[in-house]
């Protein structure tokens, strides 16, 4: 007499064949019983890069952001255990970069299995760990975010300083 039914049955708020009824109803399998639907074609992972040329930077933002946020290697939003390491890295103004890296992860880009990238979160430009492909992806349509993956020419350009003009003395 411990469970809900049967006391609910005791007290006469419901009889034995509202009881059945829903046992019944919660055993039937769901799913709509109509004619089962095809499986969905799984879509393939990466950025679509073909439709995002030519598009306007703010929807680059976003595709390369989104795509980031679902690929990345890097565990973001957790204090880094004791093994981890400071990777640096060129960063597109030509400072140098810093990620805190875990072992593996830290291997990954220096075997080439993974990139680092600059994108354009939410706070500003920022930094992550995807796995190649996605570094070449992100490479297609900004040039300059691809920072490092072993074996591509493109990783790590800078921006090309301003030309000085001739016509200015220099301070």
């Amino acid at each position: 007499m411990l469970d809900l039914k049967a006391k609910l049955a005791a007290a006469g708020l419901v009889s034995k064949e509202d009881i059945a009824k829903a046992e019944a109803a919660r055993n039937r399998p769901r799913g709509g019983g109509g004619k089962p639907s095809a499986p969905a074609a799984p879509r393939p992972p990466g950025l679509p890069v073909a439709s995002l040329r030519g598009k306007p930077k703010g929807e680059i933002y976003d595709a390369v952001r989104r795509f980031v946020e679902k690929v990345r290697l890097d565990v973001v939003g957790v204090l880094p255990t004791e093994a981890a390491e400071a990777f640096h890295f060129p960063a597109p103004t030509g400072r140098i970069g810093r990620l805190t890296l875990e072992p593996d992860v830290a291997a990954q880009v220096r075997d080439g299995a993974a990139a680092i990238v600059s994108y354009m979160s939410n706070h500003g430009l920022a930094h992550a760990v995807v796995p190649a492909q996605g570094g070449r992806e992100i490479a297609e349509v900004m040039p300059l975010w691809l920072r490092v993956l072993a074996g591509d020419d493109r990783a790590g350009q800078t921006e090309k300083p301003p030309e000085k003009s001739a016509d200015k003395p220099p301070r």
